[in-house]
């Protein structure tokens, strides 16, 4: 039946990964920016993972920790997800079954029938994230359409998405109809853009006003 694409609320979800390769580092990159508080746990941590890790904090909003040891079962505890992503196919299935049990999400590398989420093929610019899934049945595929439809987008849609959602509450708070809130987001929405490929900036006051100029 496929794979709802659910969008959730990252910040502040703690997130256990468990293995410190290659595998982690990517998985962390995709994370890192919607702010979870990450902990990977290896008995050995490669330096790829850790390099990364430092980059990405500097700018991203969530928070990423070292433990460099052995991994335990208990450390699961309280974890709002589970990447295992260790090398130890056995390992990983058990890190799969305690989760299941204990109603945690988890993403099993390269073993879809364990997982219970999966990694999209993203784009991100500003406030706007495509997530293109194959339900895990061919990552290749996901990261042609990922390129693909990245490459379909204007640049700077990302800033035009922000605006929209500068100007919304201004919207919402003096059109009372639904059809006419719609009717004008989609002007505002063709404005900011016809202005961007134009090269003219916009700014939020300046939709503001638009919208007290269209309520007249």
């Amino acid at each position: 039946m496929g794979y709802f694409p659910f969008f959730m609320e990252m910040e502040g979800k703690r997130g256990v990964i468990v293995g410190g390769g290659k595998v982690a580092a990517r998985k962390v990159e995709k994370l890192l920016a919607f702010g979870p508080e990450l902990t990977v746990i290896a008995s050995d941590i490669e330096m790829c993972v850790k390099t990364q890790g430092e980059l990405l904090q500097k700018d991203a909003a969530g928070s990423l920790r070292f433990e460099e040891r052995a991994f335990l079962m208990e450390d699961l505890r309280g974890a709002d997800f589970v990447i295992a992503a260790t090398d130890d196919a056995v390992l990983n299935g058990e890190i799969a079954d305690y989760c299941k049990a204990q109603g945690i999400l988890v993403n099993v590398a390269d073993d879809r029938e364990k997982c219970t989420f999966f990694f999209p093929a993203l784009i991100k610019d500003g406030a706007l994230t495509i997530g293109i899934s194959t339900d895990g049945k061919s990552p290749f595929a996901a990261s042609w359409a990922q390129r693909e439809i990245a490459g379909m987008l204007p640049e700077g849609i990302g800033s035009v998405v922000d605006l929209m959602g500068q100007v919304r509450p201004a919207v919402m708070r003096t059109v009372g109809s639904e059809d006419a809130r719609k009717s004008l987001f989609g002007e505002l929405f063709c404005y900011c853009m016809d202005c961007m490929e134009k090269g003219h900036g916009v700014t939020a006051e300046e939709l503001t006003e638009l919208v007290e100029t269209w309520r007249r």
